[in-house]
């Protein structure tokens, strides 16, 4: 599976409200590669790099490439999408969360709407 792991740095920094400068002083890289990297999806990072933008983004490598593959955008063939707004924010705040608290509040959710019918 193909990622966009420059998708996800650019996510996280504008989160931290850094700029690609920020980022880049903070990760010990050039400005240039922090650009480059948010805006190319043909991506050739070695693990020191990606480790620097990690620890500059208070997070680690593994979590950094898992939210690239949880937040990755999927092409639908299918028709447009009819779900509330409502549900799709449910998911998207889901899916934010670590495998197993997600879990955990999808079973509660079951469980309360079980007793609502």
């Amino acid at each position: 599976m193909n990622i966009n792991l420059g998708e996800e740095i650019s996510r996280r920094r504008r989160e931290q409200k850094l700029t690609q400068e920020d980022l880049a002083e903070l990760s010990d890289l050039s400005v240039n590669f922090i650009s480059r990297l948010e805006r190319t999806k043909d991506q050739n990072i070695s693990i020191q790099k990606l480790d620097a933008i990690a620890r500059a983004l208070n997070t680690t490598t593994p979590e950094l490439i898992n939210s690239a593959y949880r937040f990755k955008k999927v092409k639908s063939d299918g028709p447009k999408d009819n779900t509330p707004i409502f549900i799709q924010k449910v998911v998207n705040e889901l899916r934010k969360l670590p495998k197993g608290q997600a879990e955990r509040v999808c079973k509660s959710l079951i469980v309360i709407l079980k007793e609502i019918d």
